[in-house]
């Protein structure tokens, strides 16, 4: 019985998290959205057009976003009415949509699709969500070349551990 409590509270938890954080998710107002660089202390990465962080999810694939339910709470995708449009950086190329599952049309980057981290989404500039493994897979910044942002420790680990994962199947 205790388990059942805990997956129930679990839940609950959630829940009251996703909602607490829901309302500070930027959005596009109804047009499209923008896409621009900026520097951090983690290198250059996507920002929207009001400097709000983005991210990838390492278990999207094919141009797909496996992202839906209680992990869109979390993870808001970066949703656009029309042809997101690019700034300083940012290659105007690279930008695309996909459709999502409840209709709603989703920016890509190079394939990508992208996302908000609701516990940073509020404030500009902030990077809470890089390197979280949460919903199965990995979350990650993007770089000008549509590429995970990964810290240092993360690569010389990844490269001393003769894996050749390419992560999330995108090149």
């Amino acid at each position: 019985m205790r388990p059942l409590y805990a997956v129930v509270m679990g839940v609950l938890g959630f829940s009251l998290l996703a909602a607490g954080c829901g309302g500070a998710v930027p959005s596009s107002d109804g047009g499209p959205a923008i896409v621009k660089m900026t520097k951090t202390d983690r290198g250059s990465v996507l920002v929207d057009g009001q400097g709000h962080s983005l991210y990838l999810f390492e278990k999207d694939e094919g141009h797909e976003s496996y992202c839906s339910g209680a992990c869109a709470a979390v993870w808001p995708p970066l949703r656009t009415s029309a042809m997101p449009h690019s700034a300083a950086g940012v290659a105007g190329g690279a930008l695309g949509t996909i459709k999502r599952d409840d209709g709603g049309m989703q920016v890509t980057y190079y394939g990508h699709p992208l996302y908000y981290y609701a516990a940073d989404a509020s404030t500009p500039g902030k990077t809470k969500g890089e390197e979280l493994e949460q919903f199965g897979a990995e979350w990650y910044l993007v770089d000008a070349h549509g590429k995970p942002v990964e810290s240092e420790a993360s690569s010389k680990s990844n490269s001393n551990s003769g894996s050749s994962s390419g992560g999330g199947g995108y090149p």
